[in-house]
């Protein structure tokens, strides 16, 4: 039962026009602007998503209030969803005005979810030379937003929550340049090449002189001179990410270094490369002469030599305060007996 009369839709953006007409029940008529004329509003679906739009035209609706995004060709109205999306606000806002594509596949099942949203497609983004270029660059795969408080992929609740715009009074400007720049070795250095590693059972030398150079070794175990500081003999051997100093480097340093390092996804690779780093040099850095730390730590830190913590004894496992086997010195002071 049409009604009588025609309602007219006032008016001139997409977006005010859209959100009206969809207010409609399925017996009622809407005339646009355009003199478009819909008998409901699956009718309407189907001619708002042969809507074509420009980049640039897209690019301008980037903000809380107006929200577009588009992902494979198709342009979608995100405003109202932003309250309601799993992964926080943040992570659309991030790539309002642009081509999400590429974030999009890395946490959907893409034709499951667009399918489930269809109704905020309103459109599709059309031929040309931007549109082309806007479809096949996507978003970059790793997102650095200080001013929001954003980095890394945006996994709700997979990276740490400071990643995320959730303020804490643990991280600073050091913890930040740290991240972004071990998050960019890892996700250069590391991450093509874990499998053929494992598979493998064997790291090649030139990664530990990659992570030598990229402050990686030092990292791990530089907590050792918070305190007496880095002695002099060492050179340029002691390298930190993001180039920041020892006296900033803190133990939340460390342990955003080591999260970011796992993420290469193989144990067996983090262990390798600084497992036996991590156990073996703060010893002789701490309890060694300083004729033998000039022979051992600064090739170490450079990746020149590896260095692990080797236990003999068969009863005390790893608990090396446990051990029951001892060296003693003779009366003469030549030989030690065990």
């Amino acid at each position: 039962g049409q009604k009588s009369g025609r309602q007219q839709v006032q008016g001139e953006s997409e977006k005010t026009f859209s959100s009206f007409a969809f207010s409609f029940s399925q017996s009622e008529s809407v005339d646009l602007p355009s003199d478009i004329y819909f008998l409901s509003p699956v009718s309407y679906s189907v001619a708002a998503m042969s809507k074509s739009f420009t980049v640039e035209e897209v690019a301008r609706h980037n903000t809380e209030k107006d929200c577009w995004v588009v992902i494979h060709g198709g342009v979608y109205d995100v405003t109202n969803f932003l309250s309601e999306h799993p992964g926080g606000k943040k992570i659309l806002l991030k790539a309002a005005g642009q081509d999400a594509s590429a974030q999009f596949d890395k946490f959907h099942d893409v034709t499951k979810v667009l399918k489930q949203y269809e109704d905020l497609k309103i459109g599709t983004i059309g031929t040309g030379t931007a549109a082309a270029e806007s479809s096949s660059a996507g978003s970059p795969a790793i997102i650095d937003d200080e001013e929001m408080g954003l980095f890394g992929d945006m996994v709700p609740y997979g990276d740490p929550a400071w990643y995320q715009g959730h303020k804490s009074p643990y991280y600073n400007e050091t913890h930040r340049k740290v991240r972004k720049a071990v998050r960019h070795w890892v996700e250069t250095e590391l991450k093509p090449y874990v499998d053929e590693w494992d598979e493998a059972k064997k790291l090649p030398k030139s990664i530990f002189k990659s992570a030598a150079e990229a402050g990686i070794l030092s990292a791990i175990v530089c907590s050792g001179w918070k305190d007496s500081g880095v002695p002099e003999w060492l050179g340029d051997a002691v390298k930190l990410p993001g180039g920041v100093s020892v006296d900033d480097f803190d133990a939340f340093s460390f342990l955003v270094a080591c999260d970011e390092i796992c993420r290469c996804g193989s144990g067996g690779v983090f262990w390798g490369l600084l497992g036996g780093l991590g156990i073996g040099l703060p010893p002789v850095m701490k309890f060694a002469s300083e004729e033998l730390q000039k022979k051992v730590v600064a090739d170490c830190l450079r990746g020149d030599k590896n260095i692990c913590l080797a236990i003999t004894e068969p009863a005390a496992g790893s608990d090396v305060a446990n051990l029951t086997t001892t060296a003693v010195k003779s009366a003469d002071g030549k030989h030690y007996i065990l």
